[in-house]
This record gives C-alpha cells, sequence and structure tokens, in this order.
C-alpha cells in the first residue's frame, strides 16, 4: 500500500512517547508499505533528521511550526467549544501541504497520529483512514485536574471537557481507531459505544534497550545538577534509583516531585548512600529545583540513556497521573533494570505484577520495595529477567506493526 503517514512531530531521533511510537511503525510499515512521511519541524535538528527517515520513506515532507502563529492562534480561539490545542496545532501550511498531497499522489491509507493531526484529513473523503489516538488525552488531562494545585487547573479541566467531546466526534470520522491499551479503548467506549477501536500498544526496540555488559561513565550535557555538574554515577555505588522522562511534562514532574518529597526521605533512613538521577529532556524549574535534595541528581538531556539504566539499581515511576502505556517502564524492563512503579504506571501493561515488575501506591508501601530490592539482590535478578522475558514476548515492534497492518486490512 501507499500510506499517507501525519506525525505531530519529526519522529527521529525516536526520543519521547510519541516520537518512540512513530518512528517504529514506520520503520516497520516501510519493510512492506511505501511511506509518504508528513509532521512539523520544529528545529534545525529536525531537518537534520530527514535524512535519516529518507532511507525508509518514499518521501517526506516537513512545515515549519511556528510557535508566535501557534500562540495568537490558541489566544484568538479561546472561546472556542474544540480543544485549544487544535488550534495550537493548527496552521494553514500544514493543511496545504497535505491538500496537495491528496490532490496529486494516490494513497491507498491515511494514517493520522493523535487528534491534532487527524484534524487536518478529518474531512478527507475516498480512501481509508486510521487515527492513532495512542492514549485518551481526556483521561490524562483528568487525572492532572486532580493533583495539579497552580492556577492553571482551571484551564486543565476546562481543555478536558473540551477534549473529551472531541475525541469522540473526530474519531466518528474516521474508519478506525488504535489505543495503546485496553483502559484507554474502555474509557472512550464509554462516551460512545459505536466507535471502531482497536488495541496497538506501545513497543520497545529489543535490540537497542538491552542489557549493556560494559560500565560507561556518565555525563551531563546541559550541567543541570546543583549536586553534580557533571552527573556521573559513582563506580563504587550500587544504590542508585533512576527515573527517565521529558521533564516538563506534567505527569512525570509531578511523580519525581512526588517521590523526592514523600517516598525517598523513607529510603535515605535505611540507605543513607542511595542516590535518584532523574534523567531527561527540558528539566522544568521545579524539577530542577530538586537537585538541592541530598542524592538527587537532575541531568536534563543525555545523548544516550542506556548507560543509566544499566547503572541504576532499581527503576522508579511513582506516576500519579497520565494515561496509555509507559514506555519508560518498558525499556527499564528491556534493560534488565527491575522496576518499582504504582498502579497507574502500571495500568495498560500485559504483565505478571509482583512477577515482570512491583506495585506500590502509597509513600511507605512504595519506599519498602524499593528497600526491599536494594538489599535482595537475587529478587532484583528474578524481576530484571522476568521484565526482559515479559517485553520479548509482548512489546516486540514487528508483532505490534502486525497488529496494526490487520486494523489496515479490516478497512
Amino acid at each position: 500500500m501507499r500510506i499517507l503517514f501525519l506525525c505531530l512531530r519529526c519522529p527521529y531521533p525516536p526520543q519521547r512517547g510519541d516520537r518512540i511510537r512513530s518512528y517504529n511503525i514506520i520503520k516497520q510499515l516501510s519493510k512492506r508499505h511505501k511511506i509518504t512521511l508528513v509532521f512539523f519541524s520544529e528545529s534545525d535538528v529536525d531537518i537534520d533528521a530527514v535524512k535519516e527517515l529518507e532511507t525508509f520513506c518514499e518521501r517526506v515532507e516537513s512545515v515549519p511550526f511556528n510557535k508566535y502563529y501557534a500562540l495568537s492562534n490558541t489566544a484568538i480561539h479561546c472561546f472556542s467549544r474544540l480543544p485549544l490545542q487544535l488550534h495550537y496545532w493548527y496552521n494553514p501550511k500544514m493543511q496545504r501541504v497535505i491538500n496537495n498531497l491528496l490532490s496529486t499522489e494516490k494513497f491507498d491509507l491515511i494514517h493520522a497520529q493523535l487528534f491534532r493531526m487527524g484534524q487536518y484529513v478529518s474531512k478527507a473523503n475516498g480512501m481509508a483512514k486510521v487515527l492513532d489516538l495512542c492514549d485518551s488525552l481526556a483521561l490524562n488531562l483528568s487525572r492532572r485536574a486532580e493533583l495539579d494545585c497552580s492556577p492553571k487547573r482551571f484551564l486543565v479541566k476546562l481543555e478536558e471537557k473540551r477534549v473529551r467531546r472531541y475525541e469522540v466526534e473526530i474519531m466518528k470520522s474516521f474508519d478506525s481507531g488504535t489505543v495503546v491499551a485496553e483502559f484507554d479503548k474502555d474509557y472512550l467506549l464509554k462516551q460512545d459505544t459505536n466507535l471502531n477501536l482497536s488495541v496497538v500498544p506501545m513497543g520497545v526496540d529489543l535490540e537497542y534497550y538491552k542489557p549493556i555488559p560494559e560500565q560507561k561513565e556518565l555525563k551531563n550535557p546541559e550541567h543541570v545538577s546543583i549536586k553534580s555538574t557533571e552527573g556521573e554515577i559513582p563506580k563504587t555505588n550500587g544504590n542508585n534509583l533512576l527515573f527517565t522522562g521529558t521533564m516538563n511534562y506534567f505527569p512525570n514532574s509531578d511523580a519525581v516531585t512526588y517521590f523526592c518529597k514523600d517516598i525517598f526521605p523513607l529510603i535515605k533512613e535505611r540507605h543513607n548512600d542511595v542516590n535518584f538521577y532523574i534523567v531527561g529532556n527540558h528539566p522544568n524549574e521545579q524539577v530542577r529545583r530538586l537537585a538541592e535534595q541530598n542524592g538527587v541528581i537532575v541531568t536534563g538531556y543525555v545523548e544516550d540513556i542506556r548507560p543509566y539504566f544499566e547503572k541504576a539499581s532499581v527503576f522508579v515511576a511513582p506516576l500519579r497521573a497520565g494515561s496509555g502505556i509507559q514506555t519508560k517502564n518498558l525499556e527499564a524492563m528491556a534493560m534488565g533494570t527491575p522496576v518499582v512503579t504504582t498502579s497507574i504506571g502500571a495500568m495498560g501493561l500485559e504483565a505478571d505484577l509482583d512477577s515482570d515488575l512491583l506495585i506500590a501506591d502509597t509513600p511507605k508501601i512504595f519506599a519498602e520495595k524499593v528497600i526491599h530490592l536494594l538489599e535482595n539482590p537475587s529478587h532484583r535478578r528474578d524481576l530484571a529477567h522476568a521484565g526482559r522475558k515479559r517485553v520479548e514476548q509482548s512489546y516486540n515492534w514487528d508483532v505490534l506493526v502486525n497488529r496494526l497492518e490487520q486494523v489496515y486490512a479490516k478497512i
């Protein structure tokens, strides 16, 4: 088939959830189909990334993202019944590029990732269309509204109502939709039982994310950490905890703040030498301030995240907000790093709780499970082996893209 694939952001390098998903899906699909890729270019790095994408895409088109236009368009439509994110990501140039492709090229199918890109083809007729919502943004926002105490809370609640309505409306203009987890599907079907939805989970690159035999020194390019400007994990200290993610994303910043405030002190009482590494792009001011706490290191962007997994005794994901499958947990499991997370962090995972990863929903129990793993190397090894086996069985991109192709075939 010839597929028009619409991405919100450049899918390379695959360093965050939506990019990881789109990059791996496109790469696998290109083995059997011809892909025309369209996305918003947010930086000069995206332009360089086009060369990589052209190695397996038939055609790559990018439209520069204009932040000032996006903000002004959002402000103009602030009283719209539609989600503000639609207006933020709507650009007439993108619409013209997509319209031109549809009028001059013959495609068999349109695959739009996220409803921000789905809006550009919601009225396109005459060919099969699939909308990959990834997860329910309305569910994500509703959880954030329960935790967010900032002045933004009112806006979050208002946006959640708009998104909840719009997710259902736009799905009706597509032949089929996909989400990453059953609970996202169930949430959307509660809004409208007639939606045609399938589950295609997140995956992990098992060749890239695998236990590393050698021990590498870890450098911190951004010099964010107050405690250690080099951002190196001590070679002799095995008590290292790790969290990864885009750190200006609310569920991630909330998780590490919650951990540092309520959980980490309980662990330090038993193991004063333990360090907590917060690794990921764009740490906001709230996250940066956490580095003032003894034993907390905020690295900012790192070129290669794998050595941090290798050096970590335990991967902690104390998430209280968010939706969909947490890619960070899959990466940790693939790396053979034992995981302690919350019920929300584990939602959607096809895994055996307490065998593949550990679950804890209160600070005391979370701290106890981390301490137990720090003190029991054999249990850490068991979890590491079980976690790796689980992702090999259930989260291989080859298998998952085959499931997506079955969705294509049905429509």
